[in-house]
């Protein structure tokens, strides 16, 4: 324990490279033992917290058992964007989803397949970039509390990187996200006057195509936005309630 003093995360290899002279087996009952006393944590097999994972940096043990970056309201959080501490940390992957929990978290990997990408550093930590935070939580909005908090961390960020946050929309979006997407943008610039680019609006009309709602797993009941083809079955003074309120 004393070798480990100020390490936060560690695996069965890293302390078998410390102690070459301990057989593997020995290792492993070493790990074993101090977990059962309290010194180590369990968070998966052959990686452990050293001592209360509740008083380590949430953000590096989620990456520790989901490799992948941090994302959805996760990563709204880390750019002061949301003000209450989440107790459900997302990290987004390649191919793996999952769930685990560490101490008075749990750690929840979605899977984005080839949208997994748009990642910057942030204090060491691996976290999609504020562009690449907007356009994954209109893509899954329930990871992230809902169109509320999207429109809110809008209104509060202070510079949005539009072009690459269009990028994304060009490469993965489908034509009913990029709908819903514009109906929502629309909303804040006009009554809230978060600063969307004529650009980005045109770009994300002109992929309307057919009527679709704007909560998909919500009943059709709402109003008709003709100009984008969707039915609001949320409502104003929802998408915007902390405007409201």
């Amino acid at each position: 324990m004393r070798v480990l003093e100020g390490v936060e995360i560690v695996s069965f290899e890293d302390v078998s490279q410390l102690f070459p002279e301990l057989s593997r087996d020995m290792v492993r009952k070493v790990l074993s033992s101090l977990s059962k006393k309290g010194y180590l944590f369990r968070l998966k097999r052959g990686l452990y917290a050293v001592g209360d994972p509740a008083t380590k940096n949430p953000y590096r043990i989620a990456l520790a058992l989901f490799p992948g970056y941090i994302a959805f309201s996760s990563a709204l959080r880390l750019y002061n964007l949301m003000e209450y501490e989440p107790f459900t940390l997302f990290v987004a992957t390649p191919g793996t989803s999952g769930e685990r929990r560490a101490g008075e978290y749990t750690i929840k990997a979605v899977a984005l397949g080839e949208r997994a990408t748009g990642v910057t550093s942030r204090d060491g930590i691996y976290v999609s970039t504020l562009a690449k935070t907007f356009f994954d939580c209109f893509y899954k909005p329930y990871y992230c509390g809902g169109y509320s908090e999207i429109t809110k961390a809008l209104y509060e960020a202070h510079e949005v990187n539009w072009g690459e946050f269009l990028s994304y929309f060009k490469r993965f979006a489908s034509s009913s996200l990029c709908q819903r997407t514009g109906y929502v943008l629309e909303i804040v610039r006009d009554d809230v006057g978060v600063k969307v680019p004529e650009s980005v609006i045109e770009y994300l009309l002109g992929r309307v195509k057919a009527w679709t709602r704007l909560v998909p797993t919500l009943p059709s009941r709402g109003t008709g936005i003709g100009r984008w083809k969707l039915i609001d079955n949320l409502g104003k003074e929802r998408i915007l309630g902390w405007a409201y309120g």
